[in-house]
Order: C-alpha cells, then structure tokens, then sequence
C-alpha cells in the first residue's frame, strides 16, 4: 500500500521539496519587512501593485498547460514525445512575449507616472523568463524537483543580496527591480541548462496538432489558475486603483505576513497525500486530517489575532499600524485557506476538477464585485472582508449547492466537530 515511501526517488523529491518550502517561506518574510521598512508605504504598495499584474499576465502566458504535461509524462514515460514539451515551451515563449507588451501597455493606460513605467520596463521581463518554467512539469513529473529547487534557491538568493545591498547604501528603488529581474534571469539559465543537461535536444519542428489538443486539455487549468491568482490579487489592484499606493501598501504588509502561513497546510499534504490516497478508509482519514488541520489552524488564527498589535509595529514599523486592523481581519482567511488546501485533491480523485475550476472562477468574479463594493465604502478593511467572503463561497457554500461534491462538504463538516 505505501510502496512509494520505499522509494528513494520519492523520499529524495519530497525531502528538497520540503526544504525548498521552509527556506523560501523564511526569506521571503525577511525580504518583505526589509523592503517595506525601506521603501515606505507608498513605494512598497507600487511594488506589490506591479507584482500582482505579472503575476496575472505570468498565469495567462503558463495557458495552463503544466499539469496536463506532468499527467502525460507520468502515464507515457518512456513513450512521452518529448517534441511537445519543447513546441509548448517555444508557444509559452512566444505568448510571454505577448504578455509583457499588454503589461506594459496597461501600466501606460491606468498609470501616468513616469517611476511606474520606468520599473514596468524591468519587472515586467520576468513574464518572458518565466516561460522557461514548463520544464517544470518534466523535473516534477520524473521526481526530479531538485533541480527546480536549487535553481529558485540560487536565485532569490542573489535577489535578497542584492535588495540587502541596496538597503545597506540607500541606492535608488530602481535598483530592487533589477534585483527581481536577476532572480528571474538566474532560475531562466539554470533551469535550462539542467534540462539540456537530461535531454540534448532542446529545438524541433512546431507540433501544432499535438500543442492544439494539449491547450483545449488545458483550457480548464489556465480558468482554474487565472481565477485564484485574480481572487488573490485582484484586491491589491483594485486598492491601488480605487484608492492610493500608500493604502495598498499598508495593505500589502497584512497579505505578506499572512500568506507566510499558507506553506504550512502544503506541506503537511505534501507528506500525508500518497499514504491518503492509498487508505482504504479514505472517506474517515480524510475527515481526521481535516480536523487535525482545522484545530491547528483555529490555533494559528488566534496566534496572529492576538499577537498584530504586537508584531506588526515591531517587524514593519509603527508607519504600518494602520495594518493591524486588516491583519486581524486576514487571520480568518487562514481557516478557509487549510481547508482549501487539504481538499484540493478530492476534486482530482474524483475527476471533479471541472467543479472546482468552476468555483474557484465564480469566486474570482464575486471577489472583484465584493472588492468594488467594500473597498468604495470601507477602504482597505473592505478588501480583507471581501477576501474572507470570497473564501467562505469557494470553500462551503458552493459545494453545499452542488450534489457533485456535497460529499466534501459533509466532510469538512464532520471535521468541524470531530475530537
């Protein structure tokens, strides 16, 4: 039954991916108090501000094709074509392109300071270089993730030297954007030269059939995907819009020191999926982790509740108090964010995917609506409102109104009250 844990691909592939999570997860908190004491709340908000839109544009350009890639590799092997892996990634590529000229485009049309284009010009790089990430899904598939691991490593290591440097001789803002383009630049070279390391061949003849059939597989992915990364960061846009760079700002220190929890549940399922999912009580070892992870995170939510009025001004400074309150609100989201991630995979063993991409982009639409409203009336609190409101949709109240996956919430249920 647990076969995979005897396998030492397996554990080596799990041990760097734990690694990777707990030390990324600890650098990035340190660059983010870092660079929000450095740069203020204004220039810390543009920051996150331009952020979210490469993250958006970046999950455009992925056309969700990743996990189609990591499924066919894994099921065909040996007899995998290799050809498409590459015609996908000169499409990425090519589309990335694209990308960054919308990118750019939209930061002239909403945006009229200079400071904004002169870093969209930089940042916005990164939407091309991180084409290189659908050689992902063949390091991931063969249990190589090592080589992702290292290559992320190396290069927000680089990254905070360099904003560590800057902050050390009070250079020019423009200068971390570099630091974020260099981050980029380095994991682009490595990641390449690791796969042509494995696999010479790295050029071939465009397989336009075979990339059609896998960018209609993926179409579902690229909704799915597009519409978390718009429910997480649609707000941070919306205050900047709505509002000013110093609100998002203030803002963005709350999601920043959040989201340094989100790693948690991730790797706890990291650790515990191969063994669920091989259980023959999987309904009732479902229910347990649920509740194990519910508890734990009811615990985290008081932790951070308690603690902001603390914390906040110590590690960000007394300029960010005005974070305390959002912080607070955001704590909740914890709760909404363990249950997410636990459940996740009951979609997939289900083949229920298709409900959950539906989800996940109705709650995107509803998070923007949410966020027009409250934002407009409340400010900032409003958007973390918005968030725990957006969550409470996606995680209960739309697979209580689908008899598909009524099944799930009745577990999550039943783990609410299980001791």
């Amino acid at each position: 039954m647990f076969r995979i844990f005897n396998n030492i691909s397996f554990k080596i592939n799990l041990s760097w991916l734990l690694f990777d999570k707990l030390f990324r997860a600890s650098l990035n908190i340190l660059l983010s108090i870092f660079l929000a004491r450095y740069l203020g709340p204004e220039n810390f908000g543009v920051l996150n501000y331009l952020i979210a839109l490469i993250f958006l544009l970046n999950a455009i350009s992925s056309l969700g094709m990743n996990p189609v890639l990591i499924n066919l590799i894994v099921k065909k092997n040996r007899k995998f074509n290799i050809s498409l892996l590459i015609s996908a990634y000169h499409l990425r590529f090519l589309v990335s392109i694209l990308c960054y000229v919308i990118f750019i485009f939209l930061i002239i049309i909403f945006n009229n300071k200079e400071t904004y284009l002169n870093y969209s010009l930089i940042a916005g790089l990164i939407i091309i270089l991180k084409s290189s990430e659908i050689l992902f899904s063949y390091f991931e598939a063969k249990l190589l993730s090592k080589f992702i691991v290292i290559s992320q490593l190396i290069g927000i290591i680089f990254l905070a030297s360099i904003v560590f440097f800057v902050i050390n001789k009070g250079l020019d803002n423009i200068y971390i954007y570099y630091g974020l383009l260099i981050d980029a630049i380095i994991v682009f070279c490595l990641i390449n030269y690791f796969y042509i390391s494995k696999n010479k061949k790295i050029l071939n003849r465009f397989q336009f059939k075979n990339v059609r059939k896998l960018i209609l597989k993926s179409f579902p992915v690229l909704l799915s995907s597009l519409s978390i990364i718009l429910y997480m960061r649609i707000d941070q846009i919306m205050i900047n819009s709505l509002i000013n760079e110093y609100q998002l700002g203030i803002y963005s220190v709350s999601v920043r020191y959040v989201e340094i929890f989100h790693f948690i549940p991730k790797i706890i399922m990291i650790s515990f999926l191969p063994i669920l999912l091989n259980s023959k009580k999987y309904i009732n070892d479902l229910i347990k982790i649920n509740s194990i992870i519910f508890k734990f995170s009811i615990f985290l939510t008081g932790l951070i509740f308690l603690s902001s009025d603390f914390i906040i001004p110590f590690l960000f400074g007394n300029e960010y108090a005005q974070s305390i309150l959002t912080t607070k609100i955001l704590s909740f989201s914890l709760l909404f964010v363990f249950f997410g991630v636990v459940n996740e995979h009951w979609y997939i063993s289900k083949n229920a995917q298709k409900y959950y991409a539906i989800y996940v982009f109705l709650g995107a639409v509803l998070n923007i609506i949410f966020n027009y409203i409250l934002i407009n009336k409340i400010g900032i609190q409003g958007a973390a409102y918005s968030t725990l409101l957006t969550y409470f949709f996606i995680i209960f109240l739309f697979d209580y109104s689908n008899k598909k996956t009524r099944l799930l919430m009745q577990i999550k249920y039943k783990s609410l009250f299980k001791i």
